[in-house]
């Protein structure tokens, strides 16, 4: 019976991560043609992914406040609604359509690491590797078959074609409601915790901020810098997901690496993965050689793939319930899904306003050395 639980809860969590990524980042390879298609603008373009992205932000505040079990349930069926809407809807459709994608992978986002400090209290940093290895593949297939689905079935039922694989998470999840659960009173937090007042809070949050901020800048826009530097958007398409799969086995291991290594090797490991952040982006602002994009896409994809994890990985190791993990979860992905939205339309902005994207990938080098500050701190903090 353990195991037969055991397993029907780590099914829930791949089935559930691998809608939390795909459905945004099978945005960034069409988006010229969604602009097209809808006669957008950069800016409303990049709204597109800020929209799901101030869903993050706002959602996640109130996550905590209800039933992790049927929250999860409304989360999913979110993501279903919201993937129709934006298909098959028209104009208006499209940006509620993500907008509702959003308020559903925001729930989801939340309530999954303290799902996994729960069910997996003594295997947190291994299945905290498998969440972040699935928001990996998510993000691959969303990005590598995009183009392709564009040109097998169009615009719109391309987009609808991510609502398969909700539904199948949804009927995954469903078991859970079995023997009452639904039924069952909410833990109350045992420990009265003012956040807003928590230094380990706003530090893991800022940490989590910037660095979905970078995140989905290069989910966004990233593409599109490597087009702009004189390139096919055949080899730009390359060029991320190549960096996606240097950032799968990270995504997968990192977690895990850093739950093996002795305490005074993590500041180190840290170190290293979040400078990796400011590398390409500095290679992406002053040279435009071919080698040297590949050399991007490469350094970029170690903290792309393993940043979250940490990120995650804070929220579970500093948190002292899962309680009160629920509720970091809530406030570090809130605010800072608020500040990674300002990345995708503050870029489409600066490009339609100086008419380039240097200045949005010089923006993002002085981002990923702010990561690198708040990653240590967060690492350095106490426990909540």
């Amino acid at each position: 019976m353990y195991k037969k639980i055991f397993w029907l809860n780590f099914f829930i969590v791949i089935a559930i991560a691998f809608n939390l990524r795909a459905p945004i980042t099978s945005i960034g390879p069409v988006v010229d043609t969604i602009k097209e298609y809808y006669f957008l603008n950069s800016t409303l373009a990049g709204m597109l992914t800020t929209l799901p992205l101030f869903s993050f932000g706002i959602i996640s505040f109130f996550v905590g406040y209800f039933s992790p079990l049927k929250t999860m349930i409304i989360g999913i069926i979110l993501i279903f609604i919201g993937e129709f809407l934006r298909s098959y809807t028209g104009y208006f459709g499209l940006f509620l359509g993500m907008l509702l994608v959003g308020c559903g992978i925001a729930i989801a986002n939340v309530l999954l690491p303290s799902f996994i400090k729960e069910k997996f209290p003594n295997k947190i940093s291994s299945m905290m590797g498998v969440y972040s290895l699935m928001l990996s593949i998510s993000s691959i297939a969303g990005i590598f078959l995009a183009i392709p689905l564009l040109d097998f079935l169009g615009i719109k039922s391309s987009m609808a074609f991510w609502m398969i694989f909700a539904l199948l998470a949804l009927i995954i999840y469903y078991p859970q409601a079995k023997n009452g659960r639904f039924l069952r009173s909410k833990k109350k937090i045992k420990k009265n915790i003012n956040l807003f007042k928590n230094s380990t809070a706003w530090k893991v949050t800022f940490f989590m901020g910037l660095q979905s901020f970078l995140a989905y800048s290069i989910f966004s826009w990233y593409i599109q810098f490597i087009i702009e530097k004189g390139y096919s958007k055949e080899f730009a398409t390359h060029m991320i997901l190549f960096a996606q799969i240097i950032a799968v086995p990270v995504s997968l291991f990192g977690p895990l690496l850093l739950g093996k290594i002795k305490p005074h090797f993590h500041s180190i490991y840290i170190a290293i993965l979040c400078t990796l952040y400011v590398i390409p982006f500095a290679l992406l602002f002053f040279f435009n050689s071919k080698e040297i994009m590949i050399l991007s896409s490469f350094f970029i994809g170690f903290p792309w793939g393993g940043v979250f994890g940490i990120a995650l990985l804070f929220i579970a190791q500093k948190s002292s319930s899962t309680q009160i993990a629920t509720k970091l979860s809530s406030f570090a992905q809130g605010f800072g899904y608020l500040i990674a939205a300002q990345a995708p339309w503050l870029i489409g902005f600066m490009h339609d306003k100086f008419g380039n994207f240097q200045s949005s990938i010089l923006m993002l080098l002085f981002v990923s050395i702010l990561v690198n500050i708040f990653g240590y701190l967060s690492l350095k903090s106490s426990k909540i």
